[in-house]
């Protein structure tokens, strides 16, 4: 029963774990702790999806070295706070069970999609005094955009690694 509704509790725990970061900040670390320990239980195929995220997280965090090192993106409190780690490792659970059509879509589907969408986050962040962005608010839109792109296309061939690869789950049904 459990697994059946899988992909759809992926999804809330992920936006449980968003909205407790976007309400109480730094507070937040003790929900993102359990929204992994969550989603690690839930996992169709533990090893492979830890691994997806271990490897990943790097992927997720150079784009983010890169955001606040270049002045784009700018935390409150330190380069790259725990919370935001954290908020990588649930997206990443995420993008291998809930978000992992995304991995799929055409490149005109994908690109506008992950280019436009992206940056919402980050400014609905900025709205809640997590972080700054670089204005004007058009220009961090799309150097922000399409740094989460490249980043985004980093984790899609990562997805689709043999040695990754779900030997359960939504890979064989989505063929990544």
């Amino acid at each position: 029963m459990m697994r059946r509704h899988s992909v759809i509790i992926n999804f809330l725990v992920f936006q449980i774990a968003w909205f407790a970061v976007f309400f109480l900040k730094h507070q937040a670390i003790p929900v993102l702790l359990l929204a992994i320990v969550i989603m690690v239980v839930m996992s169709r195929d533990r090893k492979s999806d830890s691994l997806f995220v271990f490897y990943g997280l790097g992927i997720g965090l150079m784009v983010e070295i890169i955001a606040a090192s270049t002045n784009v993106i700018s935390y409150v409190g330190a380069t790259i706070p725990i919370w935001l780690i954290l908020l990588w490792c649930t997206l990443l659970f995420s993008f291998r069970e809930s978000m992992a059509k995304l991995f799929t879509l055409s490149l005109k589907v994908r690109v506008p999609l992950i280019w436009l969408g992206a940056p919402g986050s980050y400014y609905a962040g900025q709205q809640a005094d997590l972080l700054m962005t670089a204005n004007p608010t058009l220009y961090f839109w799309l150097v922000y955009g399409g740094l989460w792109y490249c980043g985004f296309e980093g984790l899609r061939w990562l997805n689709s690694h043999p040695k990754l690869k779900r030997k359960i789950g939504t890979d064989g049904v989505l063929g990544t």
